[in-house]
């Protein structure tokens, strides 16, 4: 039965212009609504927080009460802010004794109130709980036992009854079942679901993180049953495709990768150039309905782990039938672009094709081709890499002109030994021939998008809004610490932008203030509405190059089939907008999984090489020492005052410093010092060192 919005409607106005709050069989007898249809319905505007019911069971509309919806977001020490839907209004700090019963990402209705001349919020109703369940450690009592939430958000431990605790041991990792959630100054309750092992176990990282973000390697048998039954079926039955196994296509990719859905093939012309961009059919593949299709919404996006992927798509699909691998016929979605001589986009066509890799290269080795550190007898190897190498500087350029931001911050590259032990962590090098790869893709994602916002009402974009003018003031006082002078632009556009990322890169605090500039970014969403690119200075931009592990690629291959190849996929603008957000939703999990997971490789790594010793340099004072960064391992840690035993030192805020009594030493932000570690937190997931003279 699906809801009314007239019916909620209705009953919204009924509570408005009563003078009190109203019982259920009020409202039935008022309103005349059927009596399950009225029961869902309030249920649903509980949830969507437009009315409340207090524990007497009346109702009443939370505009009336001037009650704020938001979510509360948890800090360790106890206390919370209440993150409001309404995205013109401020957070508001919400007391420890205001919570009532409330937790880290519960939705709930709040009052805002005044106190001390301060605004707080007071939550009155949780809508929605957040955590239903938690991952964490287990400290054992003799009669019971506490789980210590992998969530230092999450402020509370979970007291697990000796019915549940009798044979579990300290330092197991267990997820937890939350029974009954904090009341009267009491600790959440909790049942032991499964204990995942211990602590000190070879790999536990993975699995805790694989549990708290909810992340499956393993596909449904249905689901491989019909990849099974329908891969080979829909190959041989290709439709009508365009013929390109003749071009010389190669794919460029990392040593390691497996599923390769980005080909290219390019040719120069007296006029300029024409760049093929082949992309894997997905979705001739994965049609819509499928049990593929439902898990491969479902999970959105692959995630990327140091040791393993956990894809989108089964093996089968991913890393055979649509990959597009060396010497073996693929289907493809392809995009000509045509430029003119200082690479400007004259015209771009589509087309279904069929397409044979001539190479599986990397990019290290067309890098070297590029040195001249390799060399080639293939005449069309060396051709395709000359005029890539070519066009991409004329799009470099290009893109800088237009003021495209190009952040370029290091990754932390892993490297394991045979037996899967982490022997080593360096920064990952980005170079020309990853950036031939990222301006092509980028060049056919935006010829996609705009072709779609001219032809058809409904896509999907990817959009990055400007940034707050707030936190970029605040990030140019932060880079004066730093002795770096960054002026404060009148407007914010990607240009002055772009001027300021291109001045800190050039820097020898690089990584970390490039880093605090992103974070004044918003961040990139896939949306219906689309409000342009600020980062990539685009007016429309779209995700269409990575269907084999992006769903939205894939919806947006879906579009572009129903407009050019009579294909009869229903474009529906609430779906496509409810996966939108369902997509963004997801991304923001897998990028949070895949930090965490490289935190805590990070820090079993310094475990193991306790007497390493770490160049640092200081990032931020705080009241009680001062955090630095280890640019090897790309890595925050917190040196404490009272570790620096020579003398007594006091933290001077106002100028960012800490400064001995006696000796005068001091230590500031930007300064270089020597560290190694001292203890490492798994709960929080951070590092404390000590310096080394």
């Amino acid at each position: 039965m699906k809801l009314d919005e007239i019916t909620k409607k209705e009953i919204i106005e009924l509570l408005k212009q009563s003078s009190k709050p109203l019982n259920f069989n009020q409202i039935l007898y008022l309103s005349g609504i059927e009596k399950k249809v009225l029961r869902k319905t309030l249920r649903t505007l509980i949830i969507e927080g437009k009315i409340i019911k207090f524990k007497n069971g009346k109702y009443a509309p939370c505009e009336v009460l001037d009650l704020v919806i938001g979510t509360v977001d948890g800090h360790p020490d106890g206390y919370a802010f209440l993150i409001p839907e309404d995205k013109e209004l401020e957070d508001v700090f919400i007391p420890p004794k205001k919570l009532n019963g409330a937790v880290h990402g519960d939705k709930v209705t709040a009052r805002i109130v005044e106190f001390r001349g301060k605004k707080e919020a007071h939550v009155i109703k949780v809508i929605e709980r957040g955590f239903k369940r938690v991952v964490g450690r287990i400290e054992k009592s003799k009669y019971f036992a506490y789980v210590i939430p992998y969530e230092k958000k999450f402020f509370y431990d979970i007291y697990i009854p000796n019915k549940y605790a009798k044979k579990l041991k300290d330092d197991d990792v267990v997820i937890c079942e939350i029974i009954k959630y904090p009341e009267k100054g009491k600790n959440p309750e909790g049942k032991i679901k499964k204990v995942l092992g211990n602590l000190y176990d070879k790999g536990i990282e993975n699995k805790i993180v694989l549990a708290k973000y909810d992340l499956r390697i393993n596909f449904p048998k249905s689901v491989k049953k019909e990849v099974k039954e329908t891969a080979d079926f829909y190959f041989k039955n290709a439709g009508e495709r365009t013929d390109f196994t003749r071009l010389f296509t190669v794919t460029i990719d990392g040593e390691d990768a497996r599923d390769f859905d980005d080909a290219i093939s390019i040719e120069k012309t007296n006029g300029g150039y024409i760049l093929y961009v082949h992309i894997a059919d997905v979705a001739h593949y994965v049609r819509p309905g499928t049990n593929i299709d439902k898990e491969a919404y479902n999970r959105a996006t692959s995630v990327y782990f140091p040791e393993f992927a956990i894809p989108m798509l089964p093996e089968k699909l991913s890393n055979e039938q649509c990959s597009l691998m060396p010497n073996v016929e693929r289907l493809a979605m392809t995009v000509k672009i045509e430029y003119d001589k200082v690479g400007n986009r004259k015209k771009t066509s589509f087309y279904q094709s069929i397409i044979k890799s001539d190479y599986r290269l990397t990019y290290n080795y067309v890098n070297d081709l590029i040195d001249g550190k390799e060399e080639t007898d293939d005449e069309n190897l060396k051709y395709l890499v000359d005029v890539s190498k070519e066009l991409t500087d004329k799009l470099i350029k290009k893109r800088k002109r237009i003021g495209m931001i190009d952040f370029d911050l290091p990754e932390a590259t892993f490297i394991f030994d045979d037996d899967g032990n982490l022997i080593d962590i360096v920064p990952f090098e980005r170079k020309f021939s990853h950036r031939i790869i990222e301006n092509f893709m980028i060049e056919a994602n935006e010829a996609v998008a705009e072709y779609l916002e001219e032809h058809i009402d409904i896509s999907v974009f990817r959009v990055h809004d400007y940034p707050d003018a707030k936190k970029v003031k605040e990030f140019n006082k932060m880079c004066q610490f730093f002795g770096i002078d960054v002026l404060m632009p009148d407007e914010i556009t990607p240009e002055m932008i772009q001027k300021i990322a291109e001045k800190v890169k050039e820097s020898k605090y690089g990584y970390v203030l490039g880093s605090m500039l992103v974070r004044t970014m918003q961040k990139a969403l896939y949306s219906i509405d689309n409000i342009g690119h600020f980062g990539l200075a685009s007016e429309s931009y779209t995700h269409f190059t990575s269907p084999i592990r992006r769903y939205p690629d894939l919806l947006v291959h879906r579009i572009l089939k129903t407009l050019l190849f009579r294909y009869d996929y229903k474009i529906n603008k609430e779906y496509l907008g409810k996966a939108a957000d369902h997509c963004s939703n997801m991304e923001q999990n897998a990028e949070s999984a895949e930090r965490e997971i490289h935190q805590y490789k990070k820090l079993k790594f310094l475990l193991e090489n306790r007497d390493k010793v770490y160049d640092a340099f200081i990032n931020r004072i705080s009241s009680n020492g001062f955090f630095i960064f280890i640019e090897k391992l790309l890595l925050t840690g917190f040196v404490h005052i009272s570790s620096l035993d020579n003398d007594y030192y006091v933290v001077d805020i106002e100028t960012n410093t800490i400064f001995g009594k006696a000796s005068g030493k001091k230590y500031r932000v930007g300064d270089f010092v020597k560290v190694k570690v001292d203890k490492v937190n798994f709960d929080y997931l951070e590092a404390d060192f000590i310096l080394v003279e």
